[in-house]
């Protein structure tokens, strides 16, 4: 099942700099306020979800 982040609370925006994961630029900042893409995090997120089902 994919992972859709909800941002409306937490997410921002700021000066175009590059993303924490793909580094192409962006103006989006996560709620702990690093800049990502929205697309990447869920990914990201999804990735080391099926990671951690893995392990345990």
């Amino acid at each position: 099942m994919p992972v859709f982040l909800d941002w409306t609370r937490g997410g921002g925006a700021g000066e175009s700099v590059p993303c924490v994961i793909c580094n192409r630029p962006t103006i989006c900042r996560s709620p702990a306020g690093k800049p990502v893409h929205k697309v990447c995090a869920e990914q990201w997120t999804e990735q080391h979800r099926a990671d951690r089902k893995a392990v345990a």
